[in-house]
This record gives C-alpha cells, structure tokens and sequence, in this order.
C-alpha cells in the first residue's frame, strides 16, 4: 500500500516538474522575442533619427532645424472617453519605454494609451488598456494578457 502511494507521488512530482518546464520555456521563449523586437527597433530608431555617417554629418547640422529637448511623443492614443475600470500593464519612467509599450501592445492588437501621474516629484508613464463597465470584463483583459504575456497587470479605476 505504501509502495503505491510512494510511485503515485512520484509520478505526480514529476508530471508537476514537467509542467513547470514548460512554463519556464514558454516565459524564456516570450523574453527572447521581446528581446529581439527591442534590438530591431533600437537598429531601426538610429535610421529614424537621421543619424548619418561621420563624414556627412556636419552637412546634416547645417540643414536641419534645432530640435527641441523635450520631444513630442511619437504615438499618443487618446483616452477613452468616460469613466469605469482599465487594466494598466506598466507605470514607466521613462516616456521612450513607455511609447515603446504602447506599440507593442498596438501591434499585438489591443488599444492602448497613456496617462502621466507625479509622486514625490517623478512623473511616471502609465500604459493602460481598455475601458470597462466591470471589474470582471476588465478581469478577463487582465487574465488574457498575464497568461500570454506573463505581465504583472493590474485593475484600476479611470475616473472622467
């Protein structure tokens, strides 16, 4: 009777392990991807950027314009209108990572925007998702997104 339980609980341990795994090949496999995403669009943002070659470079300064320190932001969705519950996937320091979400979520398909909040003098970039009525409709956002993404999302209410 012993020996019985002995192998069912192995064979249980084993069958959990194996899951694990998988889950931790599946999480590797999204932060290589993500990872590559990331360097194409660093190569790609130097072309963007009109950065040229060394020796034409003092020939680029002399017939573009100042730019400004601040710049504008290159995607600005707006918000949606109204008031109810949304599922905010990241709360950045830095306006170019969280524009850089902002894509990633667009290009995955869902509407994402941004708000900006100051606490203790830093503005933080807060990329959120959808509007919904309920805390279950944006529930279910929130469990689609942390099972294909493993993103540490969470509810919040957007007031008017």
């Amino acid at each position: 009777m012993n020996y019985t339980r002995l192998v069912i609980s192995i064979a249980l341990l084993l069958l959990l392990a194996a899951g694990c795994a998988q889950k931790k090949e599946d999480a590797a496999k999204l932060e290589q991807e993500m990872m590559e995403q990331e360097a194409q669009a660093t190569d790609t943002s130097q072309i963007d950027a009109g950065v040229a070659p060394p020796e034409t470079v003092s020939d680029l300064a002399a017939v573009q314009p100042e730019v400004s320190q601040q710049e504008e932001p290159k995607y600005s969705p707006q918000r949606p209108e109204g008031s109810g519950y949304t599922v905010q996937v990241a709360a950045c320091e830095s306006l170019d990572y969280a524009q850089h979400l902002i894509e990633k979520y667009a290009e995955r398909g869902y509407e994402p925007y941004m708000t900006t909040v100051e606490v203790d003098g830093q503005t933080y970039y807060r990329v959120r998702l959808g509007s919904f009525e309920t805390p279950e409709e944006a529930g279910q956002l929130k469990a689609e997104l942390v099972d294909k993404y493993s993103v540490g999302a969470w509810i919040d209410w957007q007031s008017q």
